[in-house]
């Protein structure tokens, strides 16, 4: 009978533009982002078998020029359904390809993970946050929506998000 109950860490789901040097599970073209815009990775299937519902995420991003401080990148998960089509109803219907965000009251229905804020006020300087999300959805995106007035760095290494499976483990 067990009577531990371990948290054992998977593999982790990186979603980063194509061209970045860390290979991408999911692509999420989210270089040069505007200020005052925002952008969906492609859609994740966690696939029809038993996966973990906790994950611990890390997003980080860089400003092409100098950011002010409290300005904040907003980070958000797009569920879907029961697959990974459009027909399984995605929280917005921005579809569901790594693509910009139409509007910003495509962010309504989003849920919000967490927020990156402005720390200091300097270029080239990497901006991260950490947590931890609870999600039964079997498909999702990844949005960052841009607030201030700077705009993302375009270079392609120094934007990403990535996912860490925590499933429980009874020993």
């Amino acid at each position: 009978m067990p009577n531990l109950i371990y948290q054992n860490p998977e593999a982790t789901v990186w979603f980063v533009p194509a061209g970045a040097t860390q290979a991408e599970d999911v692509v999420f073209e989210i270089d040069g982002i505007a200020s005052g815009a925002g952008r969906q990775s492609a859609q994740w299937d966690r696939g029809v078998g038993a996966t973990a519902a906790l994950y611990e995420w890390t997003a980080f991003v860089q400003f092409a020029t100098e950011p002010v401080l409290a300005e904040t990148v907003s980070i958000y998960l797009k569920p879907s359904g029961t697959s990974a089509s459009a027909t399984a109803h995605p929280a917005n219907d921005d579809g569901t390809g790594d693509a910009a965000v139409s509007a910003i009251d495509k962010l309504n229905n989003l849920q919000l993970i967490g927020v990156i804020s402005v720390d200091e006020a300097a270029a080239d300087i990497e901006m991260v946050a950490r947590g931890v999300v609870y999600t039964t959805a079997r498909a999702y995106q990844v949005v960052f929506w841009v607030n201030g007035a700077d705009a993302l760095t375009t270079d392609e290494n120094e934007n990403g998000f990535f996912l860490t499976p925590i499933p429980d483990e009874l020993q």
